[in-house]
């Protein structure tokens, strides 16, 4: 039997941890998928079969290249965000570097007409909201990030 004190003490395997949200995230994403699978599919499965919606979804129109850029962005992110992460083991640099690239990209990717002024608020916004996300992680929070 462990003793009172032994209760709160926090072991952290640190190799490990910052796999916590990202799991939750999952698995909240995955609960909300099967939600709408189960609400709204036997509906969708019936359309299906008549054909109408076969007929509405050739007739969409979409940015392809906003599309499949952001969906090839977020990919790369996070395969990207541990390689670089093991540079500086457990110092949150991996998602530092990754997130001010990606928000710099997926910024070039979807405004349109850029100009000076556009290019100077995308870089600071790229820059600026991964550190401060970063610093209240790391250093608020005491959560390593990858």
């Amino acid at each position: 039997m462990t003793s009172l004190p032994e209760l709160f003490k926090v072991h952290i395997a640190f190799e490990q941890s910052h796999l916590f949200f990202p799991r939750i995230v999952e698995w909240t994403l995955l609960g909300l998928l099967l939600a709408i699978a189960v609400v709204h599919g036997p509906e969708l499965l019936a359309q299906w079969r008549d054909g109408s919606t076969r007929s509405r979804i050739s007739g969409w129109k979409v940015d392809k290249k906003r599309l499949f850029g952001c969906l090839l962005l977020t990919a790369v992110y996070f395969t990207a965000m541990e390689p670089v992460g093991k540079l500086y083991p457990n110092s949150g640099v991996g998602f530092l570097l990754t997130s001010i690239v990606y928000g710099f990209l997926l910024s070039w990717l979807f405004v349109r007409d850029i100009n000076r002024r556009k290019l100077l608020l995308m870089a600071m916004s790229s820059v600026l909201t991964p550190f401060l996300v970063w610093l209240v992680f790391s250093h608020v929070f005491k959560i390593t990030l990858p």
